[in-house]
């Protein structure tokens, strides 16, 4: 046998005995594994083929695996890199590992647990691994219709169902099962990462007699519905209750308390009533009174610690709630809904948020040319303000620029720039106001003003020189030489000498008494 023939079968051999200890490959499920949330998922991986993986490292990880979700390494679990939201929940099963089959559980299921998840094994060097496709579902609440407010030529029917995953399908159908036009959906995922769905219908044919709302889950191919007989809702809707709201908008300031009423007539108890107070959407609620208390997982995360129900009429169908520490996002629509015998009443409240600003400010900015440059600011307004400069008159100046910007709580701060070119413009005034309150703030700057105290300054500078010589020389008339280290140390730091400069100045002012008595 030559040379190059051992080398290569030493070549092969050594390839076999790797592809023997090394080569392998990781098999997982097929299809994706369906588990309902709150209940357990069990996700299993095995080596092909088969062999032990007990000296193995063994990662369950979904995106990253540098945060696993969990870690098997040299017979231990590791748990000091584990992702936090899986730590407690899951359990490692390794009754088959001496055959390379190993399971991960997953207990209390969450809709965030739902997605892809990779199982890899490695030794040595040598890692291989595969997918597993987790779908968590969540059938839901069935469908409850009630009707909205009025249309033009028609009425609102709206479907609503809560506690749906993943995201679900809403339709509506008459009662041949022909699907019906949707006005719009709102779809919203509340804190644990469930479905509530608002579906609204617009009925404008008169002759329609029921219609159903169906909501349909993707993933379990299952779906509910609820139907409604609408002459019979129609009447029941009529011979209710009403709900009366204000008929004006609701102006409150900015870091003050909000109180938004609405009452039932005729006059009724609504102790035992589910009452909301709510934005565009039913949920989540800015406020949720049902059985006596209030509703607290059904509230925006914006209103938690500001609401407080006001009760004190409730037995007349009276109640107001209160928003404390108004802000700018607290601005809009609000909708009060009294739910009675399966029926809801709905009233509409306008709230207006205002925000009265600071006092303008005038600053002149600089002189060039004969123009006076004026800039007005001023902070702490909603909505946008009005803002204007008049001169003495009350007549309007156009401004030169206008910046109005919003700040991150929402207010607006306000520059406004004028160039002033006319000398016979002395007084000008900025004025800034709430369209809202009717209120302004103003604030008047005069040119003339500015100008004098300009002249007077330039005019002390420079004659502070001369002033100082005249009373400096009288000094030295009075009390000699000591006088003079003391202001040449005062006045003139860097060692220039005021004895020369006085005593030129004298000599310049007998020359000069001398002209003019010679001149007489």
């Amino acid at each position: 046998m030559s040379l190059e023939s051992s080398l290569a079968k030493f070549s092969w051999l050594k390839y076999y005995i790797l592809k023997r200890d090394y080569d392998f490959r990781v098999m997982g499920s097929a299809h994706p594994i369906l588990a309902m949330v709150g209940e357990d998922a069990q996700l299993t991986c095995q080596l092909l083929p088969k062999r032990t993986a007990m000296d193995m490292e063994v990662r369950w990880y979904r995106s990253e695996p540098s945060t696993p979700v969990f870690l098997y390494r040299g017979g231990d679990e590791i748990t000091e890199i584990q992702m936090e939201e899986y730590r407690g929940r899951v359990e490692w099963i390794e009754d088959g590992i001496t055959e390379g089959s190993v399971a991960l559980k997953i207990h209390s299921l969450r809709p965030s647990d739902h997605g892809q998840y990779w199982c890899s094994f490695k030794d040595n060097n040598y890692l291989a691994e595969t997918s597993l496709l987790l779908q968590v579902a969540s059938l839901g609440s069935d469908p409850y219709i009630h009707m909205g407010g009025s249309v033009e030529s028609g009425f609102q029917l709206v479907c609503t169902a809560k506690g749906w995953f993943p995201e679900p399908q809403v339709s509506w159908q008459d009662i041949k099962g022909e699907k019906l036009l949707t006005f719009s959906n709102h779809n919203f995922q509340d804190e644990d990462g469930l479905f509530y769905v608002e579906s609204t219908l617009v009925v404008r044919d008169a002759s329609t007699e029921t219609v159903s709302c169906f909501i349909h889950n993707p993933s379990l191919a299952e779906e509910k519905g609820s139907d409604v007989s609408i002459p019979e809702k129609l009447q029941t809707e009529m011979a209710s209750l009403k709900v009366i709201g204000p008929s004006q908008p609701i102006l409150v300031r900015v870091g003050e308390d909000i109180q938004l009423t609405c009452s039932l007539a005729p006059k009724t108890d609504a102790q035992r009533m589910e009452v909301r107070w709510v934005r565009p959407h039913r949920h989540p609620a800015v406020y949720v009174y049902l059985d006596g208390a209030h509703v607290a997982a059904e509230q925006m995360a914006e209103y938690r610690g500001r609401t407080a129900l006001l009760s004190d009429a409730m037995s007349e169908g009276r109640l107001t709630l209160q928003i404390n520490d108004a802000r700018i996002s607290d601005d809009g629509k609000y909708w009060c809904l009294f739910e009675k015998d399966g029926v809801y009443q709905e009233a509409d409240l306008d709230l207006k948020i205002v925000g009265l600003g600071s006092s303008p400010q005038i600053s002149m900015e600089g002189l060039k040319d004969g123009e006076v440059k004026l800039k007005c600011t001023s902070e702490g307004w909603f909505p946008q303000p009005h803002v204007q400069w008049r001169d003495m008159e009350g007549n309007t100046i156009p401004s030169f620029s206008q910046d109005l910007t919003q700040g991150s709580q929402g207010l607006f701060q306000v520059e406004a720039i004028l160039l002033v070119t006319n000398s016979s413009v002395v007084n000008v005034t900025c004025s800034i106001s709430s369209p809202l309150l009717g209120e302004e703030k103003n604030t008047t700057f005069s040119t003339s003003e500015s100008g004098m105290i300009y002249s007077q300054k330039r005019l002390l500078i420079w004659g502070l020189p001369l002033l100082l010589v005249g009373v400096v020389g009288l000094i030295w008339r009075k009390s000699g030489r000591k006088v003079w280290i003391l202001l040449t140390s005062f006045l003139h730091p860097k060692g220039k000498d005021l004895e020369k400069v006085l005593k030129s100045s004298e000599v310049r002012m007998k020359d000069t008494c001398k002209r003019q008595t010679a001149a007489f």
